[in-house]
Protein backbone atom coordinates (compact mmCIF):
# COMPACT_ATOMS: atom_id res chain seq x y z
CA UNK A 1 0.00 0.00 0.00
CA UNK A 2 1.45 3.70 -0.68
CA UNK A 3 2.17 5.78 2.29
CA UNK A 4 -0.83 8.19 0.40
CA UNK A 5 -3.16 5.74 0.44
CA UNK A 6 -2.26 4.39 4.14
CA UNK A 7 -2.43 8.05 5.84
CA UNK A 8 -5.71 8.68 3.87
CA UNK A 9 -7.07 5.13 5.38
CA UNK A 10 -5.89 6.16 8.92
CA UNK A 11 -7.73 9.79 8.69
CA UNK A 12 -10.64 7.62 7.82
CA UNK A 13 -10.89 5.30 10.74
CA UNK A 14 -9.67 8.07 13.14
CA UNK A 15 -12.78 10.48 11.78
CA UNK A 16 -14.92 7.35 12.51
CA UNK A 17 -13.46 7.39 15.84
CA UNK A 18 -13.94 11.07 17.11
CA UNK A 19 -17.62 12.38 16.15
CA UNK A 20 -16.62 15.12 18.17
CA UNK A 21 -13.63 18.11 18.42
CA UNK A 22 -11.23 16.95 21.29
CA UNK A 23 -10.37 14.02 22.70
CA UNK A 24 -12.01 10.47 22.35
CA UNK A 25 -10.49 7.30 24.24
CA UNK A 26 -10.08 3.92 23.02
CA UNK A 27 -10.40 0.06 24.23
CA UNK A 28 -6.50 0.69 25.12
CA UNK A 29 -5.83 3.11 27.74
CA UNK A 30 -2.59 3.72 26.09
CA UNK A 31 -3.93 4.97 23.16
CA UNK A 32 -6.41 7.99 22.53
CA UNK A 33 -7.59 10.47 19.41
CA UNK A 34 -7.78 13.67 19.14
CA UNK A 35 -10.34 15.51 16.30
CA UNK A 36 -9.99 19.60 16.17
CA UNK A 37 -11.87 21.65 13.46
CA UNK A 38 -10.32 25.17 14.69
CA UNK A 39 -7.19 26.71 14.95
CA UNK A 40 -6.38 26.47 18.48
CA UNK A 41 -3.10 29.10 19.30
CA UNK A 42 -0.99 29.55 22.21
CA UNK A 43 -2.21 26.74 24.36
CA UNK A 44 -0.30 25.70 27.94
CA UNK A 45 -0.12 22.00 27.63
CA UNK A 46 1.76 19.36 29.62
CA UNK A 47 2.47 15.99 27.67
CA UNK A 48 3.50 12.83 29.23
CA UNK A 49 5.38 10.52 27.78
CA UNK A 50 4.33 9.45 24.12
CA UNK A 51 4.17 9.61 20.62
CA UNK A 52 2.42 11.69 18.56
CA UNK A 53 1.36 11.04 15.05
CA UNK A 54 -0.89 13.38 12.55
CA UNK A 55 -2.39 12.28 9.52
CA UNK A 56 -4.42 15.43 9.27
CA UNK A 57 -3.37 19.30 9.86
CA UNK A 58 -0.14 20.24 12.28
CA UNK A 59 1.02 20.94 14.97
CA UNK A 60 3.31 23.11 17.07
CA UNK A 61 5.15 22.84 20.17
CA UNK A 62 7.35 25.34 21.77
CA UNK A 63 10.03 24.76 24.94
CA UNK A 64 11.18 28.43 24.93
CA UNK A 65 13.33 29.10 22.34
CA UNK A 66 12.94 25.68 20.44
CA UNK A 67 9.75 25.16 18.16
CA UNK A 68 8.95 21.55 16.52
CA UNK A 69 6.68 20.94 13.67
CA UNK A 70 4.82 18.08 13.58
CA UNK A 71 2.33 17.24 10.52
CA UNK A 72 1.59 13.95 7.91
CA UNK A 73 5.42 14.17 7.88
CA UNK A 74 6.75 13.46 11.05
CA UNK A 75 5.82 12.28 13.99
CA UNK A 76 6.49 13.60 17.55
CA UNK A 77 8.55 11.54 20.19
CA UNK A 78 8.25 12.69 23.76
CA UNK A 79 10.26 10.83 26.43
CA UNK A 80 9.69 12.30 29.04
CA UNK A 81 7.14 14.48 31.11
CA UNK A 82 7.10 18.33 29.13
CA UNK A 83 5.46 21.04 29.18
CA UNK A 84 4.52 23.21 26.03
CA UNK A 85 2.88 25.72 24.06
CA UNK A 86 0.73 24.35 21.33
CA UNK A 87 -0.71 25.61 18.24
CA UNK A 88 -2.79 23.34 16.56
CA UNK A 89 -3.69 23.89 12.92
CA UNK A 90 -7.09 23.17 11.42
CA UNK A 91 -10.44 24.24 9.90
CA UNK A 92 -13.62 22.29 9.49
CA UNK A 93 -13.25 21.41 5.74
CA UNK A 94 -10.12 20.21 6.78
CA UNK A 95 -9.81 18.74 10.22
CA UNK A 96 -7.14 18.04 12.40
CA UNK A 97 -6.69 14.15 13.13
CA UNK A 98 -4.37 12.89 15.69
CA UNK A 99 -3.31 9.74 17.86
CA UNK A 100 -1.56 9.71 20.89
CA UNK A 101 0.08 6.53 22.11
CA UNK A 102 1.57 6.65 25.74
CA UNK A 103 5.08 5.05 25.89
CA UNK A 104 5.13 2.21 28.21
CA UNK A 105 9.30 1.90 29.42
CA UNK A 106 8.62 -1.62 31.26
CA UNK A 107 7.93 -2.20 27.43
CA UNK A 108 10.74 -0.58 26.35
CA UNK A 109 12.87 -1.73 28.86
CA UNK A 110 12.39 -5.86 27.36
CA UNK A 111 12.58 -4.68 23.85
CA UNK A 112 15.58 -3.32 24.64
CA UNK A 113 16.75 -6.60 26.51
CA UNK A 114 16.16 -8.30 23.47
CA UNK A 115 18.20 -6.02 21.14
CA UNK A 116 21.48 -6.42 23.31
CA UNK A 117 24.39 -4.01 22.21
CA UNK A 118 22.61 -1.77 20.07
CA UNK A 119 21.73 0.89 22.89
CA UNK A 120 24.49 0.13 25.24
CA UNK A 121 26.08 3.64 24.89
CA UNK A 122 23.03 5.38 26.09
CA UNK A 123 24.10 7.30 28.39
CA UNK A 124 26.41 9.44 26.15
CA UNK A 125 26.27 13.19 26.83
CA UNK A 126 22.87 14.96 25.52
CA UNK A 127 21.94 16.50 22.48
CA UNK A 128 20.57 20.01 22.85
CA UNK A 129 17.32 19.92 24.16
CA UNK A 130 16.43 16.46 23.83
CA UNK A 131 13.19 16.44 25.87
CA UNK A 132 11.04 15.89 22.34
CA UNK A 133 12.41 15.44 19.12
CA UNK A 134 10.73 14.79 15.48
CA UNK A 135 11.40 11.67 13.72
CA UNK A 136 9.81 10.95 10.16
CA UNK A 137 6.42 9.52 9.44
CA UNK A 138 7.71 6.72 7.16
CA UNK A 139 5.58 3.25 6.38
CA UNK A 140 7.19 1.33 8.83
CA UNK A 141 5.48 3.33 11.37
CA UNK A 142 2.10 4.12 9.17
CA UNK A 143 1.92 0.43 8.54
CA UNK A 144 1.61 -0.94 12.15
CA UNK A 145 -0.27 2.66 13.31
CA UNK A 146 -3.19 1.56 10.59
CA UNK A 147 -3.36 -1.63 12.08
CA UNK A 148 -3.25 -0.40 15.64
CA UNK A 149 -6.43 1.27 15.26
CA UNK A 150 -8.45 -1.10 13.06
CA UNK A 151 -7.93 -3.33 16.21
CA UNK A 152 -9.38 -0.83 18.46
CA UNK A 153 -12.73 -1.37 16.69
CA UNK A 154 -13.26 -4.63 18.89
CA UNK A 155 -12.28 -4.49 22.49
CA UNK A 156 -10.84 -8.57 22.63
CA UNK A 157 -8.75 -7.39 19.06
CA UNK A 158 -7.61 -4.48 20.73
CA UNK A 159 -6.55 -6.48 24.17
CA UNK A 160 -4.60 -8.92 21.79
CA UNK A 161 -3.43 -7.69 18.63
CA UNK A 162 -3.33 -4.16 19.45
CA UNK A 163 -1.00 -4.69 22.44
CA UNK A 164 0.76 -6.41 20.10
CA UNK A 165 1.16 -3.62 17.86
CA UNK A 166 2.28 -0.62 20.83
CA UNK A 167 5.08 -3.25 21.31
CA UNK A 168 6.19 -3.18 17.01
CA UNK A 169 5.61 0.69 17.20
CA UNK A 170 8.11 1.35 20.43
CA UNK A 171 10.36 -1.16 18.35
CA UNK A 172 10.24 1.11 15.23
CA UNK A 173 10.51 4.27 17.27
CA UNK A 174 13.46 2.42 18.77
CA UNK A 175 15.09 1.82 15.51
CA UNK A 176 14.74 5.69 14.24
CA UNK A 177 17.22 8.42 13.54
CA UNK A 178 16.74 9.69 17.18
CA UNK A 179 16.13 6.45 18.64
CA UNK A 180 19.27 6.44 21.46
CA UNK A 181 16.77 9.22 23.11
CA UNK A 182 13.86 6.68 23.74
CA UNK A 183 16.36 4.09 24.89
CA UNK A 184 18.23 6.90 26.94
CA UNK A 185 15.07 7.50 28.84
CA UNK A 186 14.23 4.07 29.64
CA UNK A 187 17.66 3.00 30.34
CA UNK A 188 17.90 3.65 34.69
CA UNK A 189 21.43 3.96 34.83
CA UNK A 190 21.85 7.11 32.32
CA UNK A 191 21.51 10.67 32.86
CA UNK A 192 18.63 11.02 30.72
CA UNK A 193 16.86 8.59 32.51
CA UNK A 194 17.85 10.10 36.12
CA UNK A 195 16.27 13.54 34.90
CA UNK A 196 13.11 11.60 33.90
CA UNK A 197 12.55 10.19 37.12
CA UNK A 198 12.91 13.51 38.71
CA UNK A 199 10.42 15.08 36.70
CA UNK A 200 7.87 12.18 37.53
CA UNK A 201 8.62 12.63 41.37
CA UNK A 202 7.74 16.47 40.81
CA UNK A 203 4.56 16.19 38.89
CA UNK A 204 3.34 13.28 40.98
CA UNK A 205 4.25 15.59 44.20
CA UNK A 206 4.25 19.04 42.69
CA UNK A 207 2.72 20.43 45.95
CA UNK A 208 5.60 19.92 48.05
CA UNK A 209 8.62 22.36 48.25
CA UNK A 210 11.28 21.50 46.01
CA UNK A 211 14.73 19.84 47.53
CA UNK A 212 17.24 20.23 44.76
CA UNK A 213 19.27 18.61 46.51
CA UNK A 214 17.65 15.72 47.67
CA UNK A 215 16.35 15.61 44.13
CA UNK A 216 20.10 15.69 43.09
CA UNK A 217 20.94 12.85 46.12
CA UNK A 218 17.98 10.88 44.68
CA UNK A 219 19.42 10.97 41.29
CA UNK A 220 22.70 10.33 42.06
CA UNK A 221 24.38 13.55 40.79
CA UNK A 222 25.76 16.70 42.41
CA UNK A 223 23.38 19.71 42.50
CA UNK A 224 25.66 21.45 39.99
CA UNK A 225 25.04 18.19 37.33
CA UNK A 226 21.60 17.87 38.22
CA UNK A 227 20.81 21.47 37.08
CA UNK A 228 22.83 21.06 34.36
CA UNK A 229 21.48 18.47 32.85
CA UNK A 230 17.49 19.30 33.90
CA UNK A 231 18.02 22.33 31.98
CA UNK A 232 18.86 19.98 29.31
CA UNK A 233 16.02 18.05 28.80
CA UNK A 234 13.63 20.84 29.56
CA UNK A 235 14.88 23.98 28.91
CA UNK A 236 13.84 25.03 32.18
CA UNK A 237 15.54 25.40 35.48
CA UNK A 238 14.13 22.87 38.55
CA UNK A 239 12.32 25.90 39.95
CA UNK A 240 10.90 27.44 36.51
CA UNK A 241 9.80 23.61 36.01
CA UNK A 242 8.16 23.40 39.15
CA UNK A 243 5.67 26.61 38.64
CA UNK A 244 4.51 25.59 35.18
CA UNK A 245 3.40 21.84 36.85
CA UNK A 246 1.63 23.88 39.69
CA UNK A 247 -0.11 26.05 37.52
CA UNK A 248 -0.98 23.75 34.94
CA UNK A 249 -2.26 21.12 37.62
CA UNK A 250 -4.52 23.90 39.14
CA UNK A 251 -5.93 25.10 35.40
CA UNK A 252 -7.22 21.09 35.41
CA UNK A 253 -8.36 21.84 39.11
CA UNK A 254 -10.61 24.90 38.25
CA UNK A 255 -11.90 23.17 35.40
CA UNK A 256 -13.10 19.96 35.90
CA UNK A 257 -14.18 20.64 39.94
CA UNK A 258 -15.33 23.82 40.45
CA UNK A 259 -12.82 24.50 43.41
CA UNK A 260 -12.14 28.15 44.53
CA UNK A 261 -8.98 29.60 43.96
CA UNK A 262 -7.30 29.71 47.54
CA UNK A 263 -8.63 26.47 47.75
CA UNK A 264 -6.28 25.13 44.60
CA UNK A 265 -3.64 27.52 45.32
CA UNK A 266 -3.09 25.26 48.48
CA UNK A 267 -3.63 22.29 46.79
CA UNK A 268 -0.93 23.12 44.57
CA UNK A 269 2.10 24.17 46.89
CA UNK A 270 1.12 28.03 46.65
CA UNK A 271 1.23 30.02 50.12
CA UNK A 272 -0.08 32.72 48.82
CA UNK A 273 -3.65 33.28 47.10
CA UNK A 274 -2.76 36.75 45.47
CA UNK A 275 0.55 35.57 44.36
CA UNK A 276 -1.10 32.36 42.73
CA UNK A 277 -3.94 34.11 40.84
CA UNK A 278 -1.66 36.49 39.62
CA UNK A 279 1.25 34.09 38.15
CA UNK A 280 -1.73 32.39 36.71
CA UNK A 281 -3.10 35.30 35.03
CA UNK A 282 0.09 36.16 33.85
CA UNK A 283 0.82 32.06 32.54
CA UNK A 284 -2.83 31.36 30.98
CA UNK A 285 -4.19 35.27 30.29
CA UNK A 286 -6.92 34.92 32.23
CA UNK A 287 -8.02 34.72 36.30
CA UNK A 288 -8.68 31.38 38.44
CA UNK A 289 -11.93 32.59 38.60
CA UNK A 290 -13.09 32.85 34.75
CA UNK A 291 -11.17 28.91 34.44
CA UNK A 292 -14.56 27.15 33.50
CA UNK A 293 -15.44 29.76 30.90
CA UNK A 294 -11.78 30.11 29.27
CA UNK A 295 -10.77 26.65 29.31
CA UNK A 296 -11.35 24.57 26.17
CA UNK A 297 -13.77 21.66 26.90
CA UNK A 298 -12.70 18.31 26.04
CA UNK A 299 -9.97 19.92 24.40
CA UNK A 300 -6.81 19.88 26.99
CA UNK A 301 -6.41 17.01 29.11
Amino acid sequence: MKRTDMIEDIAKVVSDMTPKEGYSDTHLSEVSLFRAENNYLDIPLLYNQCLCIIVRGSKEVSLKEKTLTYDPNHFLVVPTIMPFECETYATHDNPFFGITISVDYIIVQDILDQLGEKFTASSVALAPNPGAYLEELTEDILEPTLRLLNSLREKKDADVLGRQTLRELYYRTLMGKNGHILASAARGKSSYAKIAKALRIIHEDCSASLDITNLAEKANMSVRSFHDHFKTVTTYSPLQYLKRIRLDKARLLLANQGLQANVTAHMVGYESTSQFSREFKRYFGYSPKDTQKEFLQNLVR
